[in-house]
């Protein structure tokens, strides 16, 4: 059981997780929530990456990083502000880096789909394009 506890918690496995749970959180949202989340994305991308532009610049460029990322970046801030994932039973993984290219392994990716579809009965996958923060 320990190595499958290890197994689990690793990062790979954590981010792919939590930007799962966040693509198929995204479709819920509410117009306040999608404010308080922006807000939170907004912060944490200066915390990560050094942006000491304004809030439509660092939205800018938030627009242009991959979507896995951003969808991590999504679960700390929901974490942050409390929100519960969408599938009961399911826990925010912790994830320290949300850039992190180890959270974009593919193989993860596929493994976390069919845990969820397996114990949820729920397809999810990732979107090709980047969440759009402007539209927010």
């Amino acid at each position: 059981m320990g190595f499958l506890s290890k197994l689990l918690d690793m990062p790979s496995f954590n981010g792919a997780t939590n930007a799962l749970l966040v693509e198929l959180a995204l479709l819920e949202f509410t117009e306040a929530q999608r404010t308080q989340l922006k807000s939170r994305v907004i912060d944490l991308y200066r915390t990560h990456r050094a942006s000491d532009g304004s809030m439509e610049v660092t939205s800018v460029e938030i627009n242009q990083i991959p979507r896995f990322f951003q969808l991590n970046l999504v679960a700390i801030a929901m974490k942050d502000l409390g929100y519960k994932p969408p599938l009961k039973r399911e826990k925010w993984k912790n994830v320290h880096d949300p850039f992190d290219p180890n959270h974009a392994d593919e193989r993860a990716l596929s493994a976390v789909a069919r845990r969820l579809k397996w114990q949820h009965g729920i397809e999810i996958w990732i979107r090709e394009e980047p969440i759009s923060f402007d539209s927010w």
